[in-house]
């Protein structure tokens, strides 16, 4: 049985800045403490390459990503699994440049039975409001300090 979820947020910093940080793995680890260990195998955002690593929330497992779709800044889509997780989901992350900043929309579905209370909705939801909510946090920071700067 397949499920979908969508989510979005919005950071202050502009389209082509969020997708720096967020093509940097070890920002996403330094945005929030969900991933571990993440590296690249095969060339990075590649079609075809994956991201492995553990993540340490909502359970701690390893996972992999597969890249199917890389289109700077605006979209990049993926497949998720896990030996563990007995589910698999597919994500595509958005990035739409708006004034003021960039609305990350994030569409998930998933396929199986998560291991935990609430099934694979109940994970995704809790990893994608986390995560996605902590990468925000991490771009207004740099939004802001860029600002700083700027100032007189």
């Amino acid at each position: 049985m397949s499920q979908s979820f969508s989510y979005s947020v919005k950071t202050a910093l502009d389209r082509e800045r969020v997708w720096d940080l967020l093509q940097n793995l070890e920002n996403w680890q330094k945005a929030s403490d969900v991933y571990g260990d993440l590296h690249w195998v095969g060339p990075p955002w590649v079609r075809g390459s994956s991201v492995q690593g553990t993540l340490k929330f909502p359970i701690h497992m390893w996972f992999r990503y597969v890249l199917e779709n890389c289109e700077p800044p605006a979209r990049i889509s993926y497949s998720a699994h896990s030996m563990e997780s007995g589910f698999a989901t597919h994500r595509t992350v958005e990035l739409e440049a708006i004034e003021g900043g960039t609305w990350i929309k994030i569409h998930s579905y998933a396929v199986g039975e998560a291991p935990m209370n609430g099934g694979a909705m109940a994970f995704l939801k809790m990893l994608t409001e986390r995560w996605f909510n902590d990468f925000a946090r991490f771009c207004d920071e740099k939004a802001k300090a860029s600002k700083r700067k700027r100032s007189p």
